[in-house]
């Protein structure tokens, strides 16, 4: 196999892979700030899912590596990485044909290196063009807050991002990092803001929506 195969596919990195800052961003609408958000919540999962899928693989569990092949696939077509999703299907496809109950380990022995290294590969093109963008992140801190919300204006921009939350609209997370940043440092519920970006931060959603919950029942 050339170095610049996908493991398991006939297609080329360069084949798939965006050119453009504007290509990779153009399924999550521009938003580059919620594509930071999202890869590097993305490669915080990465590294261990590798070494499961290593580990399987070398122990011969074709089942429970079944579960973590589609998991994966699920997450890194999220993510944009397409390269590495259609491998992954590929090997979903090669691993479910195989019989589980006899010995086909040289059937997939080098499956984790060779998904390790297309990742590898794939997120490197990824920050690389990342890394050509003057983007900035909004303020996620309330160390500069330029104002401070009265109670009602707080109650009143909670209301709104869990109307965004409910929808499961994405501008909740930066909408929460606008609220964040305009809440005074010493406010009693500047803890609970952080808290609550945070998860959004991550796409809790369901999860911001108890904390949010809870904030507004505190702050009344």
């Amino acid at each position: 196999m050339k170095a610049n195969k996908m493991v398991g596919t006939s297609q080329s990195l360069s084949d798939i892979q965006p050119t453009s800052l504007e290509d990779l961003l153009s399924p999550f609408a521009g938003n580059e700030a919620f594509y930071r958000r999202l890869i590097a919540i993305f490669e915080k999962n990465l590294t261990q899912q590798l070494l499961d899928i290593q580990q399987l693989a070398e122990q011969g569990k074709v089942s429970e590596l079944l579960v973590l092949i589609h998991t994966l696939k699920g997450t890194a077509g999220t993510a944009g990485l397409t390269s590495l999703h259609l491998a992954l299907y590929d090997w979903e496809r090669k691993l479910t044909e195989l019989d589980g109950t006899t010995d086909n380990t040289a059937e997939y022995a080098n499956l984790g290196q060779h998904i390790t290294q297309l990742a590898q590969a794939e997120l490197a093109q990824i920050h690389a063009l990342l890394a050509t963008s003057t983007h900035v992140d909004p303020i996620a801190s309330t160390e500069n807050a330029s104002e401070a919300l009265s109670l009602t204006q707080l109650t009143a921009e909670l209301n709104t991002l869990k109307q965004h939350l409910l929808e499961a609209n994405l501008n909740a997370v930066d909408y929460c990092q606008a609220v964040q940043a305009k809440l005074a440092k010493d406010s009693p519920f500047a803890p609970d803001v952080i808290a609550l970006c945070q998860s959004i931060d991550e796409l809790d959603f369901e999860g911001a929506l108890s904390q949010l919950a809870a904030l507004l029942v505190k702050m009344k």
